[in-house]
Formats: C-alpha cells, structure tokens, sequence
C-alpha cells in the first residue's frame, strides 16, 4: 500500500498487509463462526491429535521496515511490534499480534486479532483459521480494516520443511467489499554449521477482484542464538515497482524477544 500518500493508498489499498477483521458486523461473524464450527468437526472427525497441555507465548520485537506480502506497511520506518498467543485444548489457539504502520493518513497502529486449530494430520500439520485486522487512527473513509479466512499445511521432511497456505477475504483491505486471495509456498531449511540457524523462504500472489494483482517472494536467515531472542535479516521484492517505492526491494532486519509459559 502506498503509505506516503493517503489518495495513492486508497485508490490501491488492495495492494497491502499478513496475518485481520471488521468484527462488528454480524455477516462476517456468521462467516467466521461457520468457518470455525466447520473446521471444529473436521478436527473430530479425523481424529487430530491434541496437545499436551496449553500454552501462552509472548513475543515483543523490532523491525527496520514492517513488510507484508512485500508491500512496506510503516513507509520504509521502523516498526515496533508484539504479541501474545494461547494454546487451547483440542490443538485450538488464540491470539493478538499488533504493531506500529504509517499510512500517510493518520492510522498509526494495527492490532491483529486472531485463532483456529493446528492439528496433525497423515504427516502433515494443518493450520485452520481466521485473522481480523483493525487499524487504529484510520479514517472513516478508509476501509483499511477486514478479515480473511486461512487454510494452511507443511510437512517436516527432516532436512528441511516445506508448506503452503491459502488466506481468502470478502472485504479485503481498502475495497470495503471486494474478494482477495492470497496464495503462498515457503520452505525452512535448518542450517547445520551453526546451531538454530535456518534460511526461510517463501513466493506468494495476491489476487484481488479487479485489477491490482501481483506476486512476492522473499528470503532471508532466522538465528535464535539463545532459547528467548530471535534475530531475522530478510530480502523483500515484488513484481510490480511501478506502484510506487513500498512494492520495491528491501532488506529488513528484525530482533525480538520471545518467552513461553
């Protein structure tokens, strides 16, 4: 999205932040609710593995540049960012992740909020979900915030883990009511020579109804060199720099700390 310029944005606001909800409305909660029940009785019916116990996980970081589907979301600044996240029963989680964006027109903060299941399955782990995205500052006219629906698998092949996901929006950010999906494939790939290091990767296509469409990839190393601090250096692109310079290349590095109780 373009950030430095608020009728820019508007006008492609398509073409944004990943990861959530216009969740006053009662049809998105129907949407949500029945997606959710759906997934509920899938879990049962296959005989999904359930955790051990429960969990929360609260993670508080920083980020040179806060990028989304390659697109930056805080105009090439910096980003403060955390979150908490609980485990429930029957592999359930929920969660809230926020973080500081500038869009140019007063929205100064995104708070995600979100949950679903991860369950096993033949091999593979299954992620089931829903993310509601609300912005805190943005005009009235804006129609930053929206939600999406998310259905996402990877397989542990011991040398690396390979997956893939799919997040589909009725509302999707600045449209107010047009359809998005968002296609996406990304490998992690543990490096032996140095303890908990890995290079991620992942190539995605946002798909929006109208024009806008557009692919991403991005690459980059993950180390936790100690059990509670993450450090991320990362390579962004996209393939349409004529949107302006937030779809353009970057490299963004990231620190964050992470404890699980």
């Amino acid at each position: 999205m373009q950030h430095g310029n608020a009728v820019q944005a508007k006008n492609n606001a398509y073409l944004k932040r990943n990861v959530y909800c216009q969740s006053g409305k009662a049809t998105e909660m129907k949407s949500t609710n029945l997606f959710a029940a759906a997934a509920f009785g899938l879990a049962l019916a296959a005989g999904f593995s359930a955790p051990a116990q429960a969990q929360a996980t609260l993670n508080v970081g920083v980020v040179s540049d806060y990028v989304f589907r390659g697109i930056s979301q805080t105009n090439e600044g910096g980003a403060l960012q955390g979150g908490v996240e609980m485990g429930l029963p029957a592999n359930g989680y929920f969660g809230v992740w926020g973080s500081t964006v500038d869009f140019g027109d007063g929205t100064d903060t995104e708070v995600d909020v979100y949950g679903g299941w991860r369950p096993e399955w033949m091999g593979l782990t299954l992620d089931i979900g829903a993310i509601a995205y609300r912005y805190i500052g943005a005009p009235d006219t804006a129609n930053w915030s929206f939600y999406e629906l998310k259905l996402a698998a990877a397989k542990n092949l011991g040398f690396a883990t390979i997956g893939g996901a799919v997040f589909w929006s009725p509302n999707f950010t600045g449209t107010g009511s047009n359809e998005a999906t968002y296609y996406e494939v990304n490998a992690n790939v543990p490096l032996t020579m140095v303890k908990n290091l890995a290079i991620t990767g992942a190539y995605g296509h946002q798909s929006v109804e109208g024009p806008g469409d557009y692919n991403t990839w991005n690459v980059g190393l993950v180390w936790r060199p100690i059990p509670w601090l993450e450090l991320d250096g990362r390579y962004h692109d996209t393939d349409d720099h004529g949107l302006g310079q937030n779809y353009e290349e970057r490299f963004v590095g990231g620190a964050k700390v992470v404890f699980t109780f």
